[in-house]
This record gives structure tokens, sequence and C-alpha cells, in this order.
């Protein structure tokens, strides 16, 4: 069975130039933003302190302890191992985390997202008109802290705090908002009365995200990347070069890598031919490099996600197989590595300070309803797993699982393990949390 997509740090947007009042979230069809997801990269420097200070995922040893000669932590039989430090702890109790009176029946509640000081904010999304989001946030500890509403949104964490940016009205102006770890806003800016949104908003490692702006012209549909800090401040904005009909050859997909250098792809029809996609990569500084033929033989309506390497560099997601792999600011896409071709169904967060991948499952059904994150070295070698089970038997899906900014773990139950009044107008939505578990 084909499963059912979370939202990622890098996200696939479909360019819908009219956003729609049914769905969740802001225009994201693609994984969990592995800010956030979720995804999902984290804003900050590689196996360094974020800003204020926060490592990213985390710079501690795990459950590693002597390994005798297993390679999953610790010392590994006297010998370095690349999973030295990098093996998952055994799953104690969680914190649990729960919302009350969501309406069910025309809205949903969402994967959670947490910031690198640990806060955590959970989703709900009411699909009727007014189409709303409302975020609740709790600190470490499962205490409420706060809450914010926002118009077809979703959020990435920050070091501190969160960011996203809204979807209003028939035309989807859309506006950026940086909020606090309790959902405190700080900053929220202007909404563009001529321009409108594609939807698309992407983490950066570096703190802040990649937000789109889109323009209609006499020669098409023109998109604008905002290059955004963690204030909201713009650091620089890029114009793709080809505009864009309206309808379904209006795809394109950002994202970020762990060095600052952001990739374009947008399906390229007139530019190289049916069943292609252009790229263009962006350096730090904003800096264009040449239009590249990015891939060929991949129709614009399949969904694309990018996930951030350790170090620098992406890797490409037909949204179920891992489909390639790009160096930062190379021409061209190669074959994805052998270990992760054969991890089908998952995504991808930054673990261990940005030194390890958390290999995160995809909703899908379970025996046991429980979901494993496995902790995968750079190389590729499993450095371990850890299972998280609701419980109570088999469920036919399980509830999305996410690895926040500082390695909390949070799972989401499935909507059948809900408790519903009022036919199911008023329901709880459940989340577990394992703070800081693959920091």
């Amino acid at each position: 069975m084909r499963p059912v997509l979370l939202r990622p740090a890098a996200l696939l947007f479909m360019f819908a130039f009219a956003c729609g009042t049914t769905g969740s979230g802001f225009g994201s069809t693609g994984p969990t933003s592995d800010a956030g997801a979720t995804p999902v990269a984290d804003a900050g420097t590689p196996g360094a302190a974020d800003a204020g200070g926060v490592a990213d995922a985390g710079t501690g040893t795990g459950g590693g302890g002597i390994d005798a000669g297993t390679g999953g932590g610790g010392i590994d039989g006297g010998t370095a191992s690349s999973c030295d430090g990098l093996a998952p702890a055994a799953v104690g109790a969680a914190v649990p985390i729960q919302t009350v009176d969501n309406d069910l029946v025309n809205g949903v509640c969402e994967a959670a997202e947490v910031d690198g000081t640990g806060h955590i904010a959970t989703t709900y999304e009411l699909n009727n008109q007014p189409h709303t989001s409302l975020f609740t946030f709790f600190d470490p500890a499962g205490t409420r802290t706060g809450a914010y509403g926002a118009v077809r949104a979703h959020l990435i964490g920050q070091a501190s705090g969160f960011m996203g940016a809204e979807c209003i009205g028939a035309q989807c102006q859309s506006d950026v908002f940086v909020l606090d770890p309790n959902g405190g806003q700080l900053f929220k800016s202007t909404p563009g009365v001529t321009e409108f949104s594609n939807g698309l908003q992407a983490n950066n490692p570096l703190g802040g995200m990649i937000h789109a702006r889109v323009q209609n012209t006499s020669a098409g549909f023109i998109v604008v990347l905002d290059n955004l800090d963690a204030t909201g401040a713009v650091r620089w904005s890029r114009t793709l070069p080809d505009p864009f009909a309206a309808g379904a050859q209006g795809f394109v997909q950002v994202a970020v890598d762990r060095m600052g250098n952001t990739l374009a792809l947008w399906a390229s029809t007139a530019r190289f031919g049916a069943n292609t996609w252009a790229g263009e990569w962006f350096d730090p500084a904003g800096n264009a490099g040449p239009v590249l033929e990015a891939l060929t033989g991949v129709v614009p309506t399949q969904t694309l996600a990018l996930f951030d390497r350790v170090g620098s560099g992406l890797f490409l997601s037909d949204g179920f197989h891992w489909i390639g792999q790009i160096d930062a600011l190379a021409t061209g896409f190669t074959a994805a590595p052998s270990w992760l071709v054969t991890r089908i169904n998952t995504t991808l967060h930054m673990a261990r300070g940005g030194t390890a991948y958390a290999v995160v499952p995809l909703q899908s059904a379970s025996a046991n309803c429980e979901q494993t994150i496995e902790v995968v070295a750079a190389d590729g070698t499993s450095c371990g797993s850890a299972t998280f089970t609701v419980g109570g038997g088999a469920c036919d899906t399980t509830g999305p699982i996410i690895v926040g900014y500082d390695g909390t773990v949070v799972q989401q139950l499935p909507a059948t393990r809900e408790t519903c009044t009022a036919a199911n107008h008023q329901c709880t939505c459940t989340y577990r949390a394992w703070p800081a578990f693959l920091r």
C-alpha cells in the first residue's frame, strides 16, 4: 500500500494558484518537515551549536556504552567505529501530550513540530471556511504553554521558536510569522496585495527558511524565492528564470543543504522537453549558478522531496523510493547510495548533532501499532534502532512520528485511538514525546 505522505524539511508543494479549501496544511503534500519533517534538517550548523547555543539534533553520546564489538556505540571492542556514540538508548516512558475538543469531521490533527529548546507544537487544521490552523505549544515536560492561530499555515522549528507562513483568501496572499517557543508572536509581515503564494516553504539548516512569492505577469507566473533568517528578515531574494503556466506544469521544489546552499527544481517542459526538471543552485550569499537539466524521465505529477545529507548535498525521494542524490552546487543527480535505496517508505532527519541520520517510517498499517526509528551513520552503517509502541493491538494506519530539532521524538496516536463525543465533533488528539531522545 502506498503510504500516506507526511510533511518534510524540505517539501514539495503543487503549484496551486488558488489555494484549495480542503486538505490539511499550507499547500503541503510532501513528507514532514525536517526542521521539521518535519522534516527533518535542522536549523543549525552541522555538528555545532546553533544560534542560542542549542545543538541541532543533539551532541550527546546516546545509549552507547560498551558494545562488545557490535558497533553500536561507546567502546566497540577497543576499535573505533562509525557508530561510536550514535546508537539510540532504550525507549523509556513517554511524556503524554493531548489536545481536546478537536472537530475530526471537519478537520484533522497533524504531526507535531519541535524547536531547539525542546518545545513542542501540535497542529489542528480546520478544513471548513475559513480554513484555519490552530497550534498548541507544550514545554518538554508536557505542560501547555500557549497557542497561536493562523490561516492555512504550518510551522518550521528554529533554534528557539518557530516560523511559518499563511495562505490568506482565495488568491492565497501570504505573510511570514515568527513565534517564540510558547507561541508568542515576535514578527509578522504584511501580505502582498499583488502577489500570492504557491505554498512553498522549506527549512534552512543555517536558520530561517525559504519562502516563495508568485507574481502574475504578462510573461506568465513568476516565482520569487526569499531566503529569510530566523527573525523573518530577508537575506536575499531571487527569481526563478522560467515563467510558469497555471496548472500541472507548475511544480516547484526547493531545499537547503547543511552548508546553506539552496537548490530549486521545477518542471521544465518548455526548456528541456517532456518529463524533465530544471534546477538552479544558489550559494549561501544568493549567487545563482547555471540552469541545469537536473532530472529526466520524471513526470511533473510525481511527488518529489529533497532531504539534506550529513555535511552537504541532498538526497531525492519520490515519496516512497530513494531515487538520487546531488553534491552541493553539482550539475546533476547521481544514484542514491545502496544503504538508502533499501529503506523504502521512509524519510530522513538529522541526529546526533548532524553527524548521523534518523531513518523515520512513513505512516502505514502495523500489526502491533508500533513504529521503529533507525539510526544510520554517515557512511550507511546501521547503528541500531528504537521501537515506539502504541499498544492495544493492530492499527490500520499509524499516526505520524517525527524527530524534532533537538532530537525529541514525537509520536501521534492514530485517529482510531482517540476519544470522541458529539458525533466526532469533540475529540482528543494525543501525542507521546521522548525529549532529546536523539540529541
